[in-house]
């Protein structure tokens, strides 16, 4: 995965970056240094951003769901 594709998946699951970031052990300035090419990754960071953003995308499923079941108002499209 490339970082365009990351950020592409991350914006459409409405992950924020800050979030992301938090979670991959990235300072938050990094990332958008990353996103908007101005800094390549090293192999692992992009690895620990993939992941992250895969569990935060599954976490954020898992939530959604609890609220749904319970009748909690799902609001926007994420």
């Amino acid at each position: 995965m490339t970082v365009q594709e990351l950020r592409s998946k991350r914006v459409a699951a409405e992950i924020p970056a800050t979030l992301l970031a938090s979670k991959a052990r990235v300072h938050r300035s990094r990332l958008s240094g990353l996103e908007y090419g101005y800094v390549q990754p090293a192999d692992d960071e992009l690895q620990r951003l993939h992941v992250s953003l895969e569990h935060l995308i599954r976490a954020k499923a898992v939530i959604r769901q609890a609220a749904a079941s319970v009748g909690w108002p799902l609001g926007g499209t994420g």
